[in-house]
């Protein structure tokens, strides 16, 4: 709202312009701040937290540049997917984005964002499991799969295909959900941040998460991790849910993840 007038003022094409540039900042901005913050954090205390490191497998110098390469150039990716849902709502109306708090009340507001964050976790476990078929993991998948023991830097290091595909993922939200632009604004930093979390390399929540009644279905860095070891399981973004429900999760998962919280733990190594 704020950048309305200034964009009313300008040509189409340099509205555009404008718009996108400021998505693709945006983008590089929250990936460098979470990402950047938590590789140095791990790096920073690594022999602290050497007990809860998820592999023995040290992160390499090219292994960062690849996925921060691959990282940035989703973000790119990201805005522009953006950038074309914003010409389309603007043209045709199709996405169920407000601008009025009112329209739907505070009550709405804040329980809009945990639904759009469920819709976009289904999205995603599906997503992910078909990218992980025969045919289209070599041709979609395999670059994220290039780290066996990925960093934060990571979290975004895709094939541009799957990066579309996971962009996508914000376009299906808007067609289901009424969300405001700052509730849309935090689902979307969320996403990051949490994605980032995913990727950290090291465990660490608390032990005993995944027995706890409600704790049990967040998805966690230990469950991700195996995922990128054993290439199956733990499809998931944000919950094991839909691993739970379709019987995806691993098998070994709470025993991982005990290992990995448990004072000097072994290394793991399945």
């Amino acid at each position: 709202r704020m950048l309305a007038p200034l964009i009313e003022r300008l040509s189409p094409q340099a509205g555009i312009l404008l718009i996108g540039a400021l998505l693709i900042s945006v983008f590089l901005a929250r990936y460098i701040l979470f990402a950047g913050t938590a590789l140095a954090l791990v790096s920073l205390f690594r022999r602290d937290l050497k007990p809860r490191r998820l592999q023995p497998i040290p992160f390499t110098k090219a292994q960062l540049l690849r996925e921060a390469t691959y990282s940035l150039l989703s973000m790119v990716i990201f805005a522009l997917v953006g950038l074309a849902t914003y010409m389309l709502h603007q043209n045709f109306g199709i996405y169920r984005i407000y601008r009025e708090i009112g329209d739907y009340g505070w009550t709405w507001m804040f329980a809009s964002i945990p639904v759009a964050l469920l819709v976009h976790d289904f999205y995603f476990y599906w997503a992910h499991r078909l990218m992980h078929l025969p045919g289209i993991y070599s041709r979609v998948h395999k670059v994220h799969h290039l780290s066996t023991n990925p960093s934060p830097l990571a979290a975004f290091a895709f094939d541009p295909i799957e990066a579309v595909i996971e962009a996508l993922g914000f376009v299906v939200i808007l067609l289901v959900v009424p969300l405001h632009p700052l509730a849309f604004l935090v689902v979307s930093t969320f996403m990051i941040a949490y994605n980032v979390m995913g990727h950290l390399g090291y465990e660490l929540l608390p032990r005993g998460l995944p027995d706890a009644p409600v704790a049990r279905l967040m998805n966690t860095a230990t469950s991700h991790n195996q995922h990128h070891r054993t290439y199956r399981y733990n499809y998931g973004l944000y919950t094991l849910i839909w691993d739970r429900l379709f019987g995806t999760l691993h098998p070994r998962y709470a025993e991982t993840y005990a290992a990995a919280t448990t004072p000097a733990a072994p290394e793991l190594t399945a």
